[in-house]
């Protein structure tokens, strides 16, 4: 039942539409980032360093929440049409592992935007003239922003479980973007379940997590996304909620 609750979710990635936003979206935060980065140059003297923080500092606030935010809406978008809720709470599958299912395919989902965004950082570099190669550290922060993303992913599908419109939550992403920055940059990052990305991706440059920080780091995000999952799963439980 596991394997074909996932199947279904990935079957409506085929072809879909919101890929586009994965394209374009990318693209116009790099562009942004490369934009500062050369603005700037006389006084950004980290090369690399400096590059990755003009990139990953708007794509940690707007960008790649509003791209969770996309994404969600869209696994959640045909079971809010008609009475699908009540079609697939009537199946074998329960509610705890179509919610799991969503969470994997929309935590993939995350993967490809974090891999675009390397991509773009390292060619972006190189287009201005940046020496060699950066370091492995971005590598290994991208991989956090992975890990640490689940749990904006999970808040994201509850979001987009109780609000039945496609756009509205896409804007408590960027929102909770918004928030989760200031949140961070407040010494209160682990308060907030959308702070945990830019943490990661050590954006506005206070510093990478590192190893006294990993285990705060991962209990946080376990506790926001078994919250989340938690909740949206206790709101499906409820006939009243899945027959409105």
């Amino acid at each position: 039942m596991h394997a074909s609750a996932l199947r279904a979710e990935l079957i409506k990635l085929h072809r879909a539409p919101i890929w586009v936003a994965f394209i374009v979206l990318p693209l116009v935060a790099a562009a942004i980032g490369t934009f500062n980065y050369q603005s700037n140059i006389e006084i950004l003297e980290s090369g690399w360093f400096d590059l990755w923080t003009q990139h990953t500092l708007f794509e940690s606030m707007f960008f790649l929440q509003a791209l969770i935010g996309v994404s969600c809406s869209w696994l959640m978008r045909l079971e809010h049409q008609g009475a699908n809720w009540n079609q697939l709470m009537a199946s074998p599958v329960s509610a705890v592992r179509v919610l799991v299912a969503k969470l994997a395919v929309g935590w993939l989902m995350l993967g490809v935007a974090l891999a675009a965004i390397g991509a773009l950082f390292v060619a972006c570099g190189r287009l201005v003239g940046l020496p060699d190669l950066p370091g492995p550290e971005y590598v290994q922060w991208l991989v956090l922003a992975w890990v640490g993303g689940v749990a904006s992913v999970a808040c994201q599908l509850f979001a987009s479980l109780v609000i039945r419109n496609f756009a509205a939550p896409v804007g408590v992403a960027v929102i909770g973007g918004i928030v989760g920055f200031l949140a961070y940059a407040y010494g209160s990052g682990y308060l907030c379940p959308y702070a945990l990305i830019v943490m990661a991706l050590n954006s506005n440059g206070h510093g990478a997590i590192g190893a006294e920080q990993m285990a705060p780091f991962l209990a946080a995000t376990a506790a926001f996304t078994v919250l989340a999952l938690g909740a949206a799963a206790y709101i499906l439980s409820r006939r009243d909620i899945r027959t409105s």
